[in-house]
């Protein structure tokens, strides 16, 4: 028998929305006067923020941008953020998102692959991305100068011309093992299908859900939960500028959030260590994700025990999310990534063929499909070859799958570490390393910490006519690279162990 329930049809009539640009105007026409944004003291309606939205998309098509086009946005959490994100996307422009936290250093690559015509930064980012471009031809409007700088005098309307799901909506950067970038295109009807999918089987309530949503923008994590869903589901969403476990407990008490999109180890780790954590009311929350890294069981079950409130866990990349979860209603099983999501196929299969689909308890590498998923990367069709074959999008990852259809993660194929929720590729800190005039080797991998989930443990061999300590090594990496990437730990030794053919050992690295 079909369900017929109010929440049913809510659900229905989502879907037959073509992108989220056409969800955010459905908001704007069913609950103008309704609460849309927070952050940081600051907020919009919905009404606001599709006047915004137009008067963004307005000003990119003034500069004679849109459709083919990229404009970058390397700008901090913020409702001006959400706005960008929306208005470059209804502009019929491709979303192009930068850490705003980037050294100049770091841009440059981005900036080669993506080649953005428009950039939207701010106070933080200004700098740094005007040092990347000064050799590009790339207007830059600076959201710290005012509001006339890059919004579009006047209230207009949404663009008649709105785009169609299979347009380009965004562009998200990743890496691989090289420490090389990689550009993820996902069009209009992939977010769409991302959103639909996590409703799902996490089930909202139009026009009543509040989110809470740690991760930042520019990851795939946080566009979900603190951007696409909350507009999907007509619902507010409460972004923090950045974490202390003091704004957490000041935005429950102030906006009664229904869902906690906390994210990777760290949140859950400093919240459950704080002294009045235990004196929190947490019994408004619907329930909280994790994602970006696995969660160890033993503190998911110390956080559901202590706060009554379940952690629902997941699986994706930056090239399609979600891929598995753990469900809202049924069970929940700690350290796995959860059943397949609707409409997604997911293997594991030998990692020596890539072809040989693995039997029930033996690990492989997962390849999944689904139209969620990307299809390729932006200008390299080498990584595109590695990692889309036949349809399937290989992940790296290792894993199992138990006899009830669970997926359990175990390993990386990937040579990378996961710090705070955030990719590192130690090739890159490598080359880094290895272009200082005081170190003659380094090699940087990733190791497990009870904190940060891992962090990046610096090797280095320093030349015999030089001096070099830890903290000036240190000092270098921080003027090059954005905090996460720093590494964690230094070991200054007199060399490196090497494979039979001379390169350096890193699988020996991890196990000191």
């Amino acid at each position: 028998m079909p369900d017929r329930s109010p929440i049913a049809a809510d659900r229905a009539g989502r879907k037959g929305i073509p992108t989220l640009i056409h969800a955010l105007g459905d908001a704007v026409q069913h609950c103008p006067e309704q609460t849309a944004m927070v952050c940081d003291g600051t907020q919009a309606s919905y009404q606001e923020f599709g006047q915004a939205v137009a008067r963004i998309a307005a000003k990119v098509e003034s500069l004679g941008l849109g459709k083919g086009d990229r404009v970058g946005i390397a700008v901090g959490q913020s409702v001006e953020l959400l706005q960008l994100i929306y208005g470059v996307m209804a502009s019929g422009a491709q979303a192009t998102m930068f850490n705003p936290m980037y050294t100049a250093r770091e841009y440059e690559p981005l900036l080669e692959i993506s080649q953005p015509k428009l950039i939207f930064c701010d106070a933080v980012s200004n700098g740094a991305i005007k040092s990347a471009s000064k050799e590009r031809q790339i207007t830059l409007l600076d959201l710290s100068t005012g509001p006339e700088i890059w919004l579009e005098p006047g209230t207009p309307d949404f663009p008649p011309n709105l785009p169609q799901p299979e347009d380009m909506a965004m562009l998200l950067f990743t890496g691989g093992t090289t420490g090389r970038p990689k550009a993820v295109p996902h069009t209009h009807g992939a977010i769409r299908a991302s959103v639909e999918i996590s409703d799902g089987r996490w089930h909202t309530n139009l026009d009543q859900e509040v989110f809470l949503t740690i991760p930042p923008l520019f990851h795939i994590a946080g566009l979900m939960m603190g951007c696409f869903w909350p507009v999907y589901c007509r619902s507010k969403v409460v972004l923090l500028p950045r974490f202390h476990p003091e704004l957490v407990f000041d935005a429950i008490i102030q906006h009664a959030p229904t869902i906690f999109a906390a994210g990777i180890p760290t949140v859950y780790t400093a919240l459950l260590h704080h002294a009045e954590f235990d004196n929190q009311d947490f019994s408004g929350l619907r329930f909280t994700t994790g994602g970006g890294a696995p969660l160890p069981a033993a503190m998911l079950r110390e956080w559901e025990e202590r706060t009554g409130v379940i952690v629902l866990e997941g699986y994706g990349m930056s090239e399609g999310v979600p891929f598995c979860d753990n469900p809202l209603k049924g069970v929940r099983k700690p350290g796995s990534v959860g059943l397949p999501v609707a409409g997604t196929e997911v293997e594991i299969v030998d990692v020596e063929t890539g072809q040989k689909v693995m039997p029930v308890g033996e690990t492989g590498e997962i390849r999944v499909k689904g139209a969620q998923v990307a299809t390729g990367y932006i200008n390299d069709p080498e990584a595109t070859t590695t990692a889309f074959r036949d349809g399937w999008l290989y992940t790296g990852d290792i894993a199992y799958q138990d006899e009830d259809g669970y997926y359990f993660i175990v390993d990386r194929v990937k040579d990378m570490a996961i710090v705070s929720g955030y990719n590192v590729y130690p090739r890159e800190i490598d080359e880094l390393l290895a272009a200082h005039p005081a170190i003659s080797e380094a090699a940087a991998v990733g190791v497990p910490d009870d904190y940060r989930g891992e962090i990046v443990r610096a090797y280095v061999v320093v030349k015999e006519d030089q001096e070099l300590t830890a903290e000036q090594l240190l000092d270098y990496c921080r003027e090059n690279l954005v905090h996460y990437k720093v590494p964690g730990e230094v070991v200054i030794t007199t060399d490196l162990p090497k494979t039979p053919v001379g390169k350096i050992d890193k699988k020996q690295l991890r196990i000191k």
